[in-house]
C-alpha cells in the first residue's frame, strides 16, 4: 500500500493522521502553522482521499501502511506523529506494535475504547446517504451541494460530502470507499486489535476537546499508556483542528518542544 501524501516546511519530521471521512488537505491550515519548525508530511489513510482502496480496513493494516510510509521516506530521524479521531487509534496501534518508530505521539480527541455503542448513529447515517446517492442525477457540483444540503443542513457536514467528491468523465463519484469503510465500521469504532506491545511506556499527549466527550478520564488511557497526560482545549467538540486550530497548533509546539 503505497499512500498518497503531501509535504510542506522543513526540519523535524512530523506526521499528522486524519480521521473517518477525512483527508489529509482538511489539516493543511495547522499544518502550515508548523512549517517553519516541522517538516509536516500529511498521508491519506488508506480508502480515504487520494489513497488507494483496499477491502481491508483495520487497525493492523491501517498501521503497517503508515509504518511502511515512515520506512520509504527513509527520514533522517524518526518522525513525532499526531492523529486524530480514527487517525489516532492508528497511531495507537502504531505505538503499540513498532514503539521505537516514532519520537513523540500525540493522540487528538478519542481514547483506546470502542465507540461502537456510542457513536454509530451519525456514522450509519453518513454511509447510508453515500450508498444511496444517484450522481447521474446531476451535471454541476452546484447541483450535487444543493442535493446535499436538502439532507444535511450545517456547513461541516455538508463540507464532509462536498470534499469527498472528485469529477470523472462520465460525471462524478465518491473519493472515499464508503463500502468497505461500512463493511469495517465496527473494526474502525472498536480498539486496536491484539498487537505486539501491550504497553507503550514513554510519555504520550492526548489532546481532549472541552465540549467532546471521547476522552473520559486519565483512567481510561493508562492501561495500555501508563505515561498518558491530557491536555483539555477550551471553546471546542471533536473538531479540535478546525474549531481552535491556533490553540491545538501551540499545544502541538509545545508538547514537540525541540531543543
Amino acid at each position: 500500500m503505497k499512500l498518497f501524501f503531501r509535504t510542506t516546511g522543513e526540519g523535524t519530521p512530523l506526521l499528522i493522521l486524519h480521521g473517518l471521512w477525512g483527508a489529509s488537505e482538511n489539516w493543511l491550515p495547522i499544518a502550515h502553522s508548523l512549517e517553519d519548525r516541522f517538516q509536516v508530511i500529511l498521508p491519506d489513510i488508506r480508502n480515504h482521499g487520494q489513497s488507494p482502496h483496499a477491502d481491508e480496513m483495520n487497525y493492523e493494516v491501517m498501521s503497517d501502511d503508515i509504518i511502511e510510509l515512515i520506512e520509504d521516506l527513509r527520514l533522517p530521524e524518526p518522525p513525532r506523529i499526531v492523529g486524530h479521531s480514527m487517525g489516532g487509534k492508528i497511531v495507537m496501534a502504531l505505538l503499540l506494535k513498532r514503539p521505537d518508530i516514532v519520537d513523540k505521539a500525540i493522540i487528538v480527541d478519542i481514547a483506546p475504547v470502542s465507540y461502537s455503542q456510542r457513536d454509530g448513529g451519525s456514522h450509519n447515517r453518513i454511509i447510508d446517504f453515500m450508498a444511496n446517492f444517484d450522481f447521474t442525477h446531476f451535471t454541476t457540483r452546484e447541483e450535487v451541494r444543493e442535493a446535499i444540503q436538502q439532507h444535511f443542513k450545517t456547513e461541516r457536514s455538508q463540507q464532509l460530502f462536498l470534499k469527498n467528491i472528485k469529477k470523472t468523465p462520465s460525471g462524478f463519484e465518491w473519493k472515499i470507499n464508503h463500502r468497505v469503510l461500512s463493511q469495517h465500521f465496527d473494526e474502525i469504532s472498536g480498539c486496536p486489535g491484539q498487537l505486539t506491545h501491550d504497553k507503550y511506556e514513554k510519555e504520550i499527549l492526548f489532546i481532549k476537546g472541552e465540549q467532546s466527550n471521547l476522552i473520559t478520564g486519565i483512567d481510561c488511557l493508562q492501561e495500555q499508556f501508563p505515561a498518558a497526560r491530557i491536555k483539555e482545549i477550551p471553546g471546542c467538540g471533536h473538531w479540535i483542528h478546525s474549531e481552535q486550530p491556533e490553540r491545538l497548533a501551540q499545544t502541538i509546539l509545545d508538547f514537540f518542544s525541540l531543543p
